[in-house]
């Protein structure tokens, strides 16, 4: 029997089995500012690597996916549990990749749960983690719907924002 470790992780090669015959499910965090700015990080890693992307990650074994948002925007945002609160949940929507972190042959697929919510205090862009992103910009939802190096994925969620009145931007 293959034992998880204490945060939840499959050891590595046990994992990339689980990545080549099912599905993953994930959190993304569509964070906007209060001009109507999406936060985009530059992915270091596959897949989606070198593509403008949200934030997000998986969920472990045994944790709500709520608590999966909070643990995400702690780890890859230095935000607090209160500053997700009130993220909506934009829908479910089926991420297909070719490769997988493990892999360039082996597909990813993610049932992706994509949350939207306003940032109420500024982001120092500088001050966040550079582990999972090489770099980080805002970018006007409007311009992110039609930029070639933000991930088609994350140009459906900024079309998603303006259908939902979510965006407030110029």
């Amino acid at each position: 029997m293959v034992q998880m470790n204490s945060s939840g992780w499959l050891p590595d090669k046990e994992f990339a089995k689980a990545v080549n015959a099912l599905p993953l499910v994930s959190v993304d965090l569509v964070l906007v500012n209060k001009a109507g700015q999406m936060l985009l990080g530059l992915r270091r890693n596959a897949p989606a690597r070198h593509w403008w992307f949200t934030p997000g990650g998986r969920v472990r074994k045994n944790e709500p996916y709520e608590a999966c948002l909070v643990r995400v925007a702690m780890g890859e945002l230095g935000l607090k549990e209160r500053d997700v609160q009130g993220a909506q949940l934009m829908g479910v929507w089926d991420h297909f990749y070719e490769d997988s972190a493990y892999s360039p042959e082996v597909s990813t697929h993610y049932v992706n749960l994509p949350h939207v919510f306003q940032l109420k205090q500024p982001l120092e862009l500088d001050a966040l983690p550079a582990d999972q992103h090489s770099g980080w910009r805002w970018q006007d939802a409007k311009d992110a719907v039609i930029a070639e190096d933000v991930h088609p994925y994350v140009r459906v969620y900024a079309q998603w924002l303006f259908d939902h009145g979510s965006y407030r931007g110029a």
